[in-house]
C-alpha cells in the first residue's frame, strides 16, 4: 500500500493541490457571498488539510525510503515556501477576484429587476 503512494505521488499531489486551490475559492465565497463563519472554517480546514497535509507527509516519507533529495522533495519545498511567503498575497487576488465575481453578478440581477 505504501508503494502505492510512492508510485502515484505525483498523481497525489496534484488532485490535492487541485484540491486545495478549490476549496480556497470556495472558503472565501463563504465568507463574503454567502457570509457563514461556518463554512469559511469548513473549507478552510478542507484547505489547510489537502494543501499542507499530503505535501509534508509524501515529502517526509519520500526522504525517508530514499534517503537523497530528488526532483519531488524540491518541489514539495517550493510549493510550501511560495505558500508561506505568498500567501498574503494570493489571498488578495482570490479575495478580490470573488468580489468582482459577486459585485458583477449582482449588478446583472439588479439590471434584470429593473425591466
Amino acid at each position: 500500500m505504501i508503494e502505492l503512494l510512492l508510485l502515484y505521488k505525483w498523481w497525489i499531489i496534484g488532485i490535492c493541490e487541485a484540491t486545495a486551490w478549490i476549496a480556497t475559492y470556495f472558503m472565501f465565497r463563504a465568507k463574503i457571498v454567502l457570509k457563514s463563519n461556518t463554512k469559511f472554517r469548513l473549507f478552510g480546514a478542507i484547505a489547510g488539510i489537502t494543501g499542507y497535509g499530503p505535501h509534508f507527509g509524501l515529502g517526509i516519507y519520500n526522504y525517508f525510503e530514499t534517503k537523497k533529495i530528488d526532483l519531488f522533495l524540491i518541489v514539495i519545498a517550493v510549493i510550501l515556501v511560495i505558500g508561506v511567503i505568498f500567501w498574503r498575497q494570493i489571498e488578495g487576488l482570490i479575495e478580490a477576484l470573488v468580489n468582482k465575481m459577486h459585485n458583477k453578478k449582482l449588478k446583472k440581477n439588479l439590471y434584470l429587476k429593473k425591466k
